[in-house]
């Protein structure tokens, strides 16, 4: 039997969309454009019924029932993916069981609608290339924010296709987020508009560059949220992606923070003065030799090393209360739906700044005061009697500054930025630090993350990373929520070429590597409470933080440490 013809056969897409979409006048669609260019953040546009109700419910059942999703995951997204739709051929088995999901595609890249497109957002002639594909959200997947701009794109659209028999609410999630422009080039970190994954409807809009940033909001619900994307393409690419790009660069190059210069005592112990400053923070068991030589060890044998119960017991419990309930005020974690601006503030004694740009990462930065050297004698108090209530019980809680800010605040200053533990640090790595730089970071359940990107040319050529972390990983009685491990953590990975953000897919779906490869293997840090991560890499590495799910207990609190290393 010979094969069936491939012939482009011309659709007839009245008989797929819905009656009268096509049949438009002209003065609706330019009432209809006016609308989409007027819209802010960026010109935008929901078609509220794509398809007539009988073939949309019959699309919904084949892609339910005949495509079969794979999970992936990267620093960019979280999510389900089925085959690209659009060079599925007639000869595929499977097109077989697609006919109404392939009648949908076919009319969509109809010279009919393409022009209908065209009309509506003002773009210009749409060539017939089809590049579209389903995907499925469940709950806590998302897509980070990005401007779509690959290629010769033109106007990005998501067909919705959840459960025709469950409305799609806004407390489920998923929403399609649209973001304002700080400044040329530069999005705002909070988006502005929004579209609900409303079944049987499109939304679209220009793609441009610089301008374009959107985003899929974490699904909160426990349903899938089932859809197609796709793009509609011209001949060329799109206007600005060279002065975008630079934008961009010239947007991160500004968010780094200068090292300052630190020395290191040459004798290879710790001084009683030394001790003196870290004893009171770190758990004794770091500080002895024989501990310090196997921490060397271990370290120089594989690149990294995680040192769990880091601080002391107390000064953890002191941590924790404080993380606790800054996260219960703000009314984050636990599946709660944050507020963008949660946790900001501006008062001189809290105080958050919220940190971009939005394509590199999210999150806030403490930059108000440190403790007072009243509260520092107060808190030294409180954990001494704390201490000696019990020296055996972990759990024993001080009273404490309610501001974690200023708590972590002190470690950073007291401790981390000390001569001491610069020290400490060259006896467990076996390095010795030229230079740091140091923050102090919130990354809040539902909002925050860092994307992966390529070093710029003028990072040092070698840093140790060295984070401590604190998240509230341990469940409480009733509490029936995993330990932290599916969001929030650290990785490692070699550095692709492939832009800012959607680089690290090896790192969550096996990757390619293989035992004569090790050395390329992702470094999967999670998120774990009193935790210090020492990681040394050089240009050739990058690292994210994962988006921290809405799931997770609360916020990922840690002290973020970059030390630049003598060139080998």
């Amino acid at each position: 039997m010979s094969e069936p013809s491939l012939k482009k056969v011309k659709p007839e897409p009245t008989a797929v969309l819905h009656p009268g979409l096509l049949n438009q006048s002209t003065e609706t669609r330019r009432s209809i454009r006016d609308q989409c260019l007027s819209n802010a953040p960026f010109p935008h546009y929901q078609i509220p019924v794509l398809c007539t109700p009988e073939h949309m419910r019959k699309v919904h059942v084949e892609c339910v029932e005949e495509l079969q999703s794979t999970f992936k995951e990267t620093d960019l997204f979280k999510l389900y993916q089925t085959i690209d739709l659009g060079n599925l051929q007639l000869s595929n088995p499977l097109a077989k069981k697609l006919p109404a999901l392939l009648k949908l595609r076919n009319a969509l890249y109809t010279t009919e609608f393409r022009q209908y497109m065209s009309d509506i957002t003002g773009c210009g002639p749409l060539n017939d290339k089809v590049d579209c594909a389903a995907n499925v959200y469940m709950a806590g997947c998302h897509l980070l924010p990005h401007d779509d701009v690959i290629g010769t794109r033109c106007i990005s659209y998501v067909i919705y296709l959840s459960d025709p028999d469950d409305e799609w609410t806004a407390a489920d999630g998923g929403a399609l987020e649209l973001y304002p422009s700080e400044s040329s080039g530069v999005p705002a970190l909070v988006p502005t508009a929004f579209a609900l994954p409303t079944y049987n409807s499109l939304a679209l809009f220009p793609v441009a560059p610089g301008i374009s940033f959107h985003s899929v909001q974490e699904v909160y619900a426990d349903k899938p949220r089932l859809s197609i994307q796709g793009w509609f393409h011209q001949d060329q690419a799109p206007v600005g992606v060279d002065e975008a790009t630079a934008t961009q660069l010239t947007a991160i190059e500004a968010s780094q923070r200068p090292f300052e210069p630190v020395e290191v005592e040459s004798d290879d112990q710790l001084t009683e003065a030394e001790l003196a400053t870290l004893t009171p923070f770190i758990n004794a068991i770091y500080l002895t030799k024989d501990t310090l030589e196997q921490i060397q060890d271990a370290f120089q044998g594989t690149g990294s090393i995680q040192l769990q119960s880091f601080l002391t017991a107390q000064w953890a419990s002191a941590i924790d209360t404080a993380t606790r309930a800054a996260d219960s005020a703000d009314q984050l974690g636990h599946g709660k739906v944050p507020a963008y601006t949660a946790g900001y503030s501006t008062d001189d004694s809290n105080h958050w700044t919220p940190q971009g740009p939005l394509f590199l990462q999210r999150y806030l930065r403490y930059t108000g005061a440190a403790l007072a050297a009243s509260e520092v004698l107060k808190l030294q108090s409180s954990l001494t009697d704390a201490k000696d209530v019990n020296t055996t019980k972990a759990g024993a809680t001080p009273s404490s500054p309610s501001s974690p800010g200023r708590l972590l605040a002190h470690v950073q200053t007291a401790l981390v930025q000390s001569p001491a533990f610069v020290k400490w640090l060259s006896l467990a790595t076996g390095v010795s630090p030229t230079g740091s730089r140091s923050e102090v970071r919130r990354l809040r359940p539902g909002l925050d993350y860092t994307l992966a990107h390529q070093a710029a040319t003028s990072s040092p050529p070698i840093i140790l990373d060295a984070v401590l972390c604190f998240c509230d990983d341990v469940s409480q009685e009733g509490d029936a929520e995993a330990p932290w491990s599916a969001s929030g953590y650290e990785c490692y990975m070699r550095a692709v070429a492939d832009g800012v953000g959607d680089v690290a897919a090896a790192a969550f779906n096996g990757g390619d590597s293989t035992d004569e490869d090790d050395d390329a293997a992702p470094v999967q840090i999670g998120a774990q409470n009193n935790t210090l991560s020492l990681v040394v890499r050089d240009t050739s590495t990058m690292k994210f933080v994962k988006f921290v799910s809405c799931r997770e207990r609360g916020s990922r609190w840690d002290v973020n440490v970059e030390y630049t290393l003598p060139n080998p």
